[in-house]
């Protein structure tokens, strides 16, 4: 089971993750203007409620467990023009299925962001969701990628024996599995959704820590963290984090 106020507090002091939040929005962004997107539903909103960054919705609901971050999208909510047409619930989204569909969305585009892969039963939260769909319904999910190269010199290096194994911060972050490209395809079609794309960004070289060093250090800036969205043309199997959009 996992502990919310415990990871709640945690997540807010990871190094680098405020630059890794804004650097998978645009991807969340990019796949969403690629399918229709009036009535959204958001899984963990964490600080920064997806709203912020994209008011191009007709409903917007959000289900999040973490009390602090519920409080948070509640308050910048209520100073938007269109703040009406965001419902918040808080919990576990698995626990509020009922009390989602009782809101009468019927949902064009839902969002899954950096969840599953810390999550003690992804498959329950998989079959939560397809309650929560139409036939319509674009589904985006996107998690840490094994193969992310931090990962792969690690290896390399003999400090992780296999990609696939957890260091000591996701054991701290609550983390429970991590993903390649063929796990996540085989989590989601295990739980009958069918992929219509996939993809992966951020060439990211070093860990959490070592990236935020580098940018207090002055060693790498905005420039170069853009340059490093841009290399994933040219690495497309290893960037820092991979994504598929699945329908039912």
């Amino acid at each position: 089971m996992r502990d919310i106020k415990d990871y709640t507090e945690k997540y807010q002091e990871e190094p680098f993750e405020d630059t890794m939040v804004s650097i998978r929005k645009k991807t969340v962004i990019e796949q969403c203007n690629k399918y229709p997107h009036a009535n959204i539903l958001e899984i963990g909103c964490g600080v920064k409620p997806f709203f912020l960054d994209f008011p191009d919705f007709e409903n917007m609901v959000i289900a999040e467990p973490g009390e602090s971050f519920v409080q948070v999208a509640r308050e910048l909510a209520e100073e938007l023009p269109n703040g009406k047409n965001i419902k918040i619930v808080q919990g576990f989204l698995e626990d509020c299925v009922g009390e989602i569909k009782a809101l009468g969305v019927e949902f064009d585009f839902i969002i899954l962001s950096s969840v599953l892969h810390e999550l003690d039963n992804p498959q329950k939260m998989l079959q939560a969701i397809k309650e929560l769909c139409s036939s319509k319904t674009v589904v985006h999910i996107n998690v840490p990628n094994a193969n992310s190269v931090h990962r792969l010199i690690a290896k390399e290096l003999g400090m992780i024996k296999d990609v696939h194994e957890q260091s000591a911060q996701m054991q701290k972050m609550q983390r429970r599995r991590t993903y390649d490209k063929n796990l996540l395809h085989a989590e989601v079609t295990k739980a009958g959704f069918k992929v219509r794309d996939a993809g992966s960004y951020f060439i990211k070289p070093f860990t959490h820590g070592q990236m935020q060093q580098c940018l207090d250090k002055g060693i790498i800036n905005d420039e170069v963290l853009l340059g490093l969205e841009k290399l994933i043309k040219y690495m497309p199997e290893y960037g820092a984090g991979i994504y598929v959009n699945v329908t039912n």
